[in-house]
């Protein structure tokens, strides 16, 4: 296993890679929150993420776009781009700061809500438990993590891991590294877990042609989302792009003591 240190000096690789390539894309931004096709997308899946919350903290959040869905909750947002977090600090809906994910700025069991998307890939291996464990520590009891994250099980996503160095760290994501991740933490229960496919033709176009295209009219838009939803009913689960993960922290009681679980764990965490 590798120590703390090993794992930071990855980290601060990851965090120079990572910014260099969030801030030089900002197209990419756009692409997912500006309008059309993509954008409406996204609009779906972040009200279905926040729904219900009160207080949101949005991990790995850019230019703390995502806000304009939170629907009337407290939305705060971390990133490590200085860059992308001074940009977005220009508007009212939205308190952000510059962070890391292993180290959040907030007390303990702050949020009802913490979402993470497409952030995982881009730490090393042995830092993506200490990042759910700090989520986790700023959830209230009861609150929800949500986790969306690439599947390198997709073609897209494995070619992406293969081609883009940003992204490289989509081999580390698979279902079932994550579900072992968090059953370890055993203060997080899996509430739902489901497939999730905004990455195929035509979207596939459309990112690669952002930077001239990602705007669509409605009419395109509506034909381009009734072709998304055939597109994904045609495609088996463990083939979509990407997994969607809802979490819920267990109340003090709820959660398991070492000595009721199965002793072939206990002899894994004492080795």
């Amino acid at each position: 296993m590798k120590s703390r240190s090993e794992v930071s000096d990855q980290a601060l690789a990851s965090k120079e890679r990572f910014s260099h390539f969030a801030e030089r894309d900002v197209a990419l931004l756009k692409w997912r929150f500006g309008c059309g096709y993509m954008a409406e997308l996204e609009k779906g899946r972040y009200r279905r993420m926040f729904a219900g919350a009160k207080r949101i903290l949005d991990v790995g959040c850019g230019l703390g776009e995502a806000a304009r869905y939170a629907e009337g909750a407290d939305y705060f947002g971390i990133d490590l781009s200085e860059v992308l977090v001074r940009r977005g600090q220009n508007h009212l809906d939205r308190i952000l700061a510059v962070a890391s994910a292993d180290a959040l700025p907030f007390p303990n069991q702050t949020f009802d809500r913490v979402t993470c998307m497409g952030l995982l890939h881009h730490l090393p291996r042995g830092q993506i438990p200490l990042v759910l464990k700090e989520m986790t520590r700023v959830l209230k009891p009861g609150g929800g993590l949500v986790l969306v994250e690439a599947n390198p099980w997709s073609l897209y996503a494995r070619l992406m891991a293969y081609l883009r160095p940003a992204e490289s760290g989509i081999l580390n994501t698979s279902p079932a590294h994550l579900r072992r991740v968090i059953e370890s933490l055993r203060v997080l229960k899996v509430e739902e877990f489901d497939y999730d496919h905004t990455m195929f033709w035509p979207s596939y176009g459309t990112f690669f042609l952002r930077r001239w295209s990602w705007p669509t009219g409605p009419r395109m838009t509506a034909w381009l989302i009734t072709l998304h939803k055939w597109m994904t009913r045609l495609t088996p689960g463990p083939l979509r792009f990407q997994t969607f993960w809802r979490l819920r922290k267990r109340a003090e009681r709820e959660t398991p003591h070492p000595k009721n679980r199965p002793l072939k764990e206990r002899e894994e965490e004492t080795c």
